[in-house]
């Protein structure tokens, strides 16, 4: 629940973390096994990233 609740941009990594009784490092490495993306970004958010590096 934690993890789609911070999915959802309606908890912080921190909070879901605490949620859980984790650390927040932890709780981020763990979003993957959730199929949780890290970064969530769109192809036009990830291309000017990408130009501003």
């Amino acid at each position: 629940m934690a993890s789609k609740l911070y999915e959802m941009g309606k908890l912080s990594s921190g909070m879901a973390a605490q949620m859980l009784g984790m650390g927040r490092v932890e709780f981020l490495m763990q979003l993957g096994q959730y199929g949780v993306a890290l970064i969530d970004l769109d192809e036009d958010e990830l291309a000017g990233d990408l130009s501003n590096a």
